[in-house]
Parts: C-alpha cells; structure tokens; sequence
C-alpha cells in the first residue's frame, strides 16, 4: 500500500509543472508498483524498451520515446500517456489520443479525449492550456485509474485498456 501511495504522490506531483514547458526529451526509466515490469525510454533511439522482471519473459519494445508510461504489475502491460502529460492545447479536440495501451508490444486500445469528456469545455483551463487528468496510475487490482479534472474516476484494464468498474478496495 505504501509502494501504491508513494507511486500516486509521485504521479501527482509530476503534473505540477502545470504551464512551465517541459524539460526536454531525456532517457528515463519507469517501473510498475511491485517492480515487475519497467520500460526505459531513450530519446537517442526514439524507442522504449520493455522488461518483464518476474516473467522471465524477452524484452520488448515500444516505438517511439515517452515521457509518461505507466507499467503494469501485469509484467506485459504498459500504458503511455499523453505527451502533453496532464495537460493539452487549449484547441485540442475530442479526437485526441491521450492514453496508448501496450500489451507485450502491440497497441490493444487507443483512448482519446472524447471518450473521457462529452465537451472541451469540461476541461479546466490553466494560464495556456486545459488540464485533462488529474491524477493517474495503477491500483492493486492491476487496472489504470484515471482520476479527471471534474472529479470522476475511471478505470482500465491494464492488458486490454477496457474501461471497467473502479475496485476500491484493490482486490
């Protein structure tokens, strides 16, 4: 439970930098909460590489460099988030993709903006942008819980990124 609290914090506080610009693309590593899965991304090779710790499984890889993944205790599951992170032009559309779903490489779901929000203007505005997602990360029931800006909370499935029932109590 601590691993999970410490992990929200951590999420949480990365959305801060609410208006600042982004610092610019460097190598970095994520991890799931149990450590089962991490996935180093390298702006160098434009990709991210995937290793499952506790499967034993080969590592794989993720096009691209991200700056917010998500890995899952699944260890064959990793979500990237938006590049933007929490936050997303003040034209953004509906249409927007803003959470990708890997399973052991392969993208399984796409969720966009509009499938999160029935309007733009359910986003709250910052000093330039809108912000979509307030916190983000995965709970003991290995889904991906999204809490929005208006408060709602939903949850995904980690190898599929089907939208399902929040479990509160982690089980």
């Amino acid at each position: 439970m601590k691993a999970l609290i410490t992990l929200v914090a951590a999420l949480a506080a990365g959305p801060a930098l609410a208006d600042a610009p982004l610092p610019p693309p460097e190598r970095f590593t994520a991890c799931s909460p149990a450590r089962n899965l991490c996935a180093d991304s390298d702006p160098a090779l434009n990709s991210t590489r995937v290793t499952p710790h506790a499967s034993g499984q080969e590592a794989w890889l993720i096009p691209g460099w991200h700056r917010w993944l998500f890995p899952s205790d699944d260890g064959e599951s990793v979500v990237v988030g938006y590049e933007g992170m929490n936050l997303v032009p003040v034209d953004v559309t509906l249409s927007e993709p803003v959470l990708l779903f890997y399973h052991r490489g392969r993208l399984v779901r796409t969720v966009t903006l509009g499938q999160l929000y029935r309007r733009t203007s359910q986003l709250r505005r910052t000093d330039s942008h809108f912000a979509w997602v307030s916190t983000i990360g995965f709970n003991h029931s290995n889904q991906l819980v999204v809490e929005l800006v208006n408060g709602d909370k939903v949850a995904f499935a980690a190898g599929t990124g089907v939208r399902e029932p929040v479990r509160p109590d982690g089980r």
